[in-house]
């Protein structure tokens, strides 16, 4: 409830309509702006996965988007507070999802079905803030359309591969196995985006996701069929960052399609993307499902559908503070963050589930923390040549 609320609070403050916001990496629908192009790296969608470009080029485009979202001549500098406030939002949403979806995948092993509806509460979320007026209801042309539902695709179905292998297996395998989402996200923007970082830059990375990789070793518990849906998550990820960076090539993107808009639009075609999916794969054993899982001591109809629910509000709320956060740093630190987020989700998830932390899991969270010094360190060093 609290993090609903949190997140409930940063709608009505953090998105008025009109006003292009750094913490969202936004284009302004205002006509100055009209002529950004969807390559540029101001683009919504370009935003929308954490595409990894050389820092010094990155902090060059926070700077732009800062001075046109006050409208001043010079670049403005993050403001630590807020950095802090969203990493700490972007954090506790996800250690919220982590527990609620695992929760209802423990007693309702429908993870297609999960998924889908999953998805399906971005709608719930979305639609009556347009209707309110809350935020700027998008209209994005048809070019821009166009490439949303091919990048829709890939984050459906990355979504539900996702929840695939955190029902087949530990929350903690999980995300040891995603740790080394940076890693393919670099490979693959340097191969077909040609953005290369000094090879220091990429090394200062191994030793963030090997301190995640040793915490998870006291509770690892190894599966192929886990193994395998979570590394295809990881490339189906991959592959969308490069894909909307792509497509994305209308100058035209339409009216209010900044990034939170954006992530909307996609999150709403992935929606349909799924539930086809998950009706094909399983709907004839949801009724069976729900009632076996209605019937587990301490579960209810009303428990059950209200984690469901809380699972798909805090999974959309935490990827819109990943934006925020994206908007303040390069998507490179971003992705360190996101291993670091990692950490936090294993401790979370260890507490929530009775799980002992071991000395090998506290060396690991030591080691993955270091790593992110010595990472910030080397970024900052090359960026200065």
């Amino acid at each position: 409830g609290v993090f609903a609320a949190l997140a409930t609070a940063e709608a009505f403050t953090a998105l008025p309509i009109g006003h292009a916001r750094i913490a969202v990496g936004s284009l302004a629908s205002s006509p100055r702006h009209a002529g950004w192009t969807a390559k540029s790296s101001m683009s919504p969608l370009s935003r929308v996965p954490a595409l990894l470009k050389p820092a010094s080029e990155e902090r060059s485009s926070v700077a732009l988007a800062a001075t046109a979202a006050a409208g001043e001549a010079d670049a403005a500098k993050p403001n630590m507070a807020l950095l802090g406030l969203y990493f700490f939002a972007w954090y506790a949403l996800n250690v919220g999802y982590n527990i609620t979806n695992k929760q209802v995948l423990n007693v309702f092993p429908l993870y297609a079905t999960a998924a889908s509806a999953q998805l399906v509460v971005a709608w719930l979320w979305l639609i009556p803030q347009w209707v309110l007026g809350i935020r700027a209801k998008p209209a994005p042309s048809k070019a821009a359309m166009s490439a949303l539902q091919k990048v829709s695709v890939l984050h459906g179905l990355g979504h539900l591969i996702t929840v695939v292998s955190m029902g087949l297996g530990a929350v903690s395998f999980v995300h040891v196995v995603k740790a080394a989402e940076p890693v393919f996200a670099a490979i693959l923007s340097a191969v077909f985006l040609g953005s290369v970082m000094a090879a220091p830059v990429y090394a200062s990375l191994l030793p963030v996701c090997a301190g995640v990789a040793i915490a998870s070793a006291g509770e690892l518990s190894f599966t192929w069929a886990c193994f395998g849906s979570a590394m295809m998550s990881n490339v189906l990820f991959a592959s969308r960052a490069v894909l909307s960076k792509m497509v994305m090539s209308a100058d035209d993107q339409g009216e209010n399609m900044d990034a939170a808009n954006t992530f909307a639009v996609v999150t709403m075609f992935a929606t349909i993307v799924c539930v086809p999916i998950a009706l094909a794969l399983e709907g004839s054993r949801i009724p069976a499902a729900w009632a076996a899982a209605t019937a587990v001591k301490g579960m209810t109809q009303t428990k059950l559908a209200t984690t469901l629910f809380l699972s798909g509000l805090y999974l959309y709320t935490y990827n819109e503070f990943a934006f925020k956060v994206l908007g303040l740093v390069s998507p490179v630190a971003q992705a360190v963050g996101n291993t670091v987020k990692r950490v936090v989700i294993l401790i979370a998830t260890s507490i929530a589930f009775a799980t002992p932390m071991t000395p090998i899991g506290i060396t690991g969270s030591a080691i993955a923390m270091a790593g992110v010094l010595v990472y910030s360190l080397v970024q900052q060093a090359y960026a200065k040549k």
